[in-house]
């Protein structure tokens, strides 16, 4: 049989690879979007290579970083789970499983498969799997007035489309009521139907729109909206009861006829079990940042796809988690559309080098490049560093 140089050596080159790398130190630099920061994680080794993350944007944050990344201080880059796992693994008592130390870990294991990538000249999809499209659609978070009058809620929808969104998502906040008893006043109720029935009126009947609850209200306020907005095509609806007990969702989900969607606040597949295995969602909603990182997300993704749930990806992050989070989507075959609610904030995207806008058309378009295919743009972070942050020293 006649040699093949190409594929041939392609395996033996990638396998020599392993083991000659070790991870120096990991490093931090935390920038200002306006209302929040922007974690960003990068883990220096000693060959000069590096990769870039980013981590939950809360409190406390930094601090765990810190202290886990002793951890994987001296190892192999290439052992991406393996160190996950090792963190994880070494944080428990402090709650690695779930909460900031959970996003601390997601922070770093996104900048080790960046790095992975890098070694192995290949972009993270790739790692991960392999990519099912070539570019993600993009839903936009939209402001959303907090008034009861419509006119500014379809001006908010023209400006998205105008963005060139093509999906979206509304937040919708009660006008009236306390907030301990996690009731839903039925005129609110009736006041977001005038304007979401607008918000539809502007858009056409097809249009992907979706909305936000916040986790605010009780199961039987939640049945009773669910079933006033059946006849608006919703796309789904997003976190209308805390996000704790399974049984009140699959209750709600079993009723409704509007796609139930949760999981921004649940961590890791621990987390996500009851709803997967309770059917208690249409649609799962993990957000790489907070569940584990990149392949956590993708794990979840793959176990709610055998119930047949599809998902959207949760994303309040800078171009780096965001991008990350894209190249994960890619490779997730139930992938629906990836969020985002940052785009407007000035230099969100000048964060990163780029040659246009980093959204075309409403999509995402995957780079061929190594690991995510980004590089920051050093001046802008500088400028936007948030108090008491180095520029990762």
């Amino acid at each position: 049989m006649a040699e093949r140089p190409g594929i041939l050596k392609a395996a033996p080159q990638a396998a020599t690879e392993f083991g000659k790398v070790k991870i120096a130190d990991v490093k931090t630099a935390s920038v200002t979007l306006t209302y929040y920061a922007a974690h960003l994680v990068k883990v220096t080794t000693d060959s000069g290579l590096y990769g870039l993350g980013e981590a939950y944007n809360r409190g406390g944050v930094i601090d765990h970083i810190g202290r886990i990344k002793g951890r994987i201080i001296g190892k192999d880059p290439l052992q991406v789970d393996v160190l996950y796992q090792a963190m994880s693994d070494a944080g428990i008592g402090e709650g690695s499983r779930a909460g900031s130390l959970c996003g601390a870990i997601s922070g770093i294991e996104t900048a080790l498969w960046d790095l992975a990538g890098k070694i192995l000249n290949v972009p993270v999809y790739v790692l991960l799997g392999g990519k099912f499209r070539d570019k993600v659609l993009i839903y936009h978070d939209t402001g959303s007035p907090n008034r009861p009058d419509p006119k500014p809620w379809v001006a908010e929808a023209r400006r998205s489309r105008a963005l060139g969104f093509k999906a979206m998502k509304f937040d919708l906040n009660p006008f009236r009521g306390e907030r301990w008893n996690r009731s839903l006043a039925s005129e609110d109720m009736k006041a977001w139907v005038t304007i979401l029935e607008a918000i539809r009126a502007e858009l056409g009947p097809d249009f992907p729109l979706g909305v936000d609850l916040h986790w605010k209200f009780n199961t039987r306020d939640a049945m009773r909206f669910v079933q006033m907005v059946e006849h608006l095509n919703l796309w789904f609806l997003e976190d209308p009861m805390p996000p704790e007990n399974a049984d009140a969702f699959a209750r709600l989900t079993a009723a409704s006829q509007v796609p139930i969607a949760t999981g921004e606040n649940l961590y890791t597949r621990q987390s996500f079990r009851p709803f997967i295995e309770k059917q208690a969602c249409d649609i799962i909603q993990p957000d790489a940042q907070k569940c584990g990182g990149l392949l956590e997300m993708k794990r979840i993704a793959d176990w709610a796809d055998l119930y047949y749930l599809n998902m959207l990806c949760h994303n309040m992050c800078s171009p780096v988690g965001t991008i990350a989070s894209a190249h994960a989507c890619a490779a997730i075959r139930s992938f629906l559309a990836l969020e985002s609610d940052s785009v407007e904030l000035p230099h969100w995207q000048d964060i990163i080098q780029r040659d246009g806008p980093i959204y075309r058309d409403g999509y995402f378009e995957l780079p061929n490049k190594p690991g995510l295919g980004i590089e920051l743009n050093e001046d802008v972070c500088r400028k936007h560093l948030a108090s008491g942050s180095g520029f990762f020293e």
